[in-house]
């Protein structure tokens, strides 16, 4: 965790001392430091398609169960329209990401990337489908936010790189050198936005919402997916990235998605950051229990 926060410390200090935009480098990790990435990781992986699937089905497991129970909480306590759609949404998107993709490689070694790109393809699309969904449901029918998480540049280069990879197709030097080491970016990008984005959030508080995704995103989540990994015969380092992947807070995009579609954005704001404030605890007590 030490390095992860003190990159994301270096974001927040010195960024708007700076005049750094967050807006500007998340375009470039969207753009074009993701796509780098996720081409660069899967025309190489030697990652077979059983244990992806398996990856996949245990990320699902514990995104569908922090939604369920952030659902029933939510309601029970009185967030009814947009409020729940924005509880339901920082409870099952998580930070797999800006977070989960560099404390993975920290926690469990850089061969641990190839897992730990698919859970964070799961987490992204089925998150950008659901924000989207919820944000728009009374507006647009389901097919806009599955078009708008597909074609999504992360999406499109981790497809083509796959068609590289299963048809055993040599990358030319002049491409495979510079999409590595763009790619090799990412990761300190995303850390430092993370910090810009979580200086500049306001005032921030525990409230009735921010507690129900905090335990439906950092309690439930891991706890199904490691459980989820077990029965599907993941153990070791597999089933220890898709614990560590579902126990990442919610993802810094949820904002965005918020203030995009006027989703509660103030609402939204605050429990991310809360919940990802919380996960400096929660986290490392993962770490320990997939890693001892």
């Amino acid at each position: 965790m030490a390095p992860v926060v003190a990159i994301v410390a270096v974001g927040a200090l010195a960024g708007p001392r700076l005049g750094l935009d967050s807006g500007t480098l998340s375009k470039l990790a969207y753009w074009v430091l993701g796509p780098a990435f996720m081409f660069s990781i899967f025309s190489k992986t030697e990652l077979d398609s059983a244990t992806a699937g398996r990856l996949g089905l245990a990320a699902a497991a514990g995104i569908v169960a922090s939604f369920a129970v952030a659902y029933v909480a939510a309601t029970a306590t009185g967030h009814v329209g947009k409020p729940r759609s924005s509880v339901l949404m920082t409870s099952a998107y998580g930070n797999v990401g800006n977070a989960g993709l560099a404390i993975s490689a920290f926690a469990l070694g850089e061969e641990i990337l190839d897992r730990a790109s698919v859970l964070m393809l799961v987490g992204m699309i089925s998150g950008t489908v659901l924000g989207i969904w919820l944000a728009t449901a009374g507006e647009h029918g389901g097919f806009v936010a599955v078009r708008r998480a597909v074609v999504s540049p992360l999406v499109i280069a981790a497809g083509v790189a796959l068609v590289v990879n299963w048809a055993d197709l040599a990358v030319p030097a002049a491409l495979d050198r510079p999409t590595n080491l763009v790619g090799q970016a990412l990761i300190p990008v995303m850390l430092l936005t993370l910090g810009l984005q979580l200086a500049s959030a306001n005032s921030v508080r525990v409230t009735g919402s921010a507690t129900v995704v905090m335990v439906a995103k950092l309690l439930v989540a891991p706890a199904v997916a490691y459980v989820v990994a077990s029965a599907l015969g993941l153990d070791g380092d597999s089933r220890a990235v898709a614990t560590i992947q579902a126990a990442m807070p919610p993802a810094v995009f949820c904002v965005l998605l918020a203030m995009e579609f006027d989703l509660e954005p103030n609402q939204t704001t605050n429990d991310v950051v809360v919940a990802t404030i919380a996960s400096l605890v929660s986290l490392p007590i993962v770490l320990a229990l997939v890693t001892a």
